[in-house]
C-alpha cells in the first residue's frame, strides 16, 4: 500500500455534520471506532482509531454551513497548497475555500475538479507515518470519484497529481483506477444514468468491513439508510450507505485481493 506520506496520494477524510453527537455514535457502533476529541479554535474536532491507527476525523458545521448537506470530503497530501491551488486553476478546477492553517502546524483548502467534484488539499503539519488504507474492520480502504467526464477527470487529476489512468478490461462497467508510483491509489467510475442530474460528481470513501451484510443491517438500526444494498464485485462485496444526516459513504468486504 502507498505510504500515508506521499505527495499527490489521499491519506485523510472528515465528515461535517449538522449533529456531531449522534454521528460519533452513530459511526463508533457501526465500525467499531475508538474517538476522541482535540479542542480547537474552530470546535471541538472527534478523531476516530482503529487498532490505534487515527483513520478519519468528524466535526460539527460552522453556523455559515447551516443547511449544507452532512458530507464526507477526502483530503489529498501535497507539499505546497497555494502553489498546488495554481495547478488546480490552470486545469479548470475551482477554489471552493481560500487556504487556511489549522492547529497543527498543517495548512487547507477546499476545491472541486473540473467535472465539479469537491476535495481537500492539505500540506505541513505533522507528517504521516504508515500507510493510510487498510483492510482492518472501521479502516478506510478505498477512495472513488464518480464523475459524468471521466476523460476530463483524468486530464485533471495527471495535470495537477501526476496520476496515471489504468482501465479495468475485467469488468463491463467502464471502471478505472488511478495510478501514482506505479501503485494503485484511488477508482473512478461514470456516473449511471439514473442518478438524478441534481446530484454532482463526487468523491467517495470506503471503510473495510468483516461482515457488509451485517454492517448493512446495523446501519438501518441505528438510523441510516441504504442506497445500494450488498453488491457481489470481483474482489468481495461492497455496500453503499447513508448516515442519520445524510452523509453518503461505502463499506466494503473483502474476499479476494487477486
Amino acid at each position: 500500500m502507498i505510504a500515508a506520506d506521499t505527495f499527490g496520494a489521499p491519506n485523510w477524510v472528515d465528515l461535517s455534520t449538522p449533529d456531531i453527537e449522534r454521528a460519533v455514535e452513530f459511526y463508533s457502533e457501526l465500525l467499531d471506532w475508538d474517538t476522541s476529541v482535540m479542542t480547537t479554535e474552530m470546535g471541538d474536532y472527534h478523531i476516530a482509531s482503529v487498532e490505534g491507527h487515527q483513520v478519519a476525523g468528524m466535526m460539527k458545521q460552522s453556523p455559515d454551513h447551516v443547511g449544507v448537506p452532512s458530507t464526507w470530503t477526502t483530503f489529498i497530501y501535497v507539499k505546497n497548497v497555494d502553489e498546488t491551488l495554481e495547478k488546480v486553476e490552470e486545469a479548470y478546477g475551482h477554489v471552493l475555500q481560500a487556504p487556511f492553517d489549522i492547529p497543527g502546524g498543517a495548512r487547507v483548502s477546499v476545491v472541486s475538479d473540473n467535472t465539479g467534484a469537491k476535495f481537500a488539499l492539505i500540506s505541513g503539519g505533522e507528517k504521516p507515518d504508515g500507510v493510510y488504507f487498510s483492510n482492518n474492520p472501521g479502516a478506510v480502504c478505498w477512495f472513488e470519484l464518480m464523475t459524468r467526464d471521466t476523460d476530463a477527470a483524468a486530464r485533471f487529476y495527471r495535470d495537477v497529481f501526476g496520476w496515471e489512468l489504468a482501465l479495468d478490461e475485467t469488468t463491463d462497467t467502464e471502471y478505472a483506477t488511478f495510478r501514482l508510483g506505479g501503485q494503485d491509489i484511488v477508482g473512478m467510475l461514470p456516473m449511471a444514468a439514473m442518478i438524478p442530474d441534481d446530484v454532482p460528481a463526487h468523491w467517495s470513501v470506503y471503510f473495510a468491513a468483516s461482515d457488509v451484510a451485517a454492517t448493512q443491517k446495523m446501519a438501518v438500526e441505528l438510523g441510516g439508510e441504504v442506497l445500494v444494498p450488498v453488491t457481489d464485485i470481483s474482489i468481495g462485496r461492497f455496500a453503499v450507505l447513508e448516515d442519520p444526516a445524510g452523509a453518503v459513504f461505502e463499506v466494503m468486504e473483502y474476499t479476494s485481493m487477486d
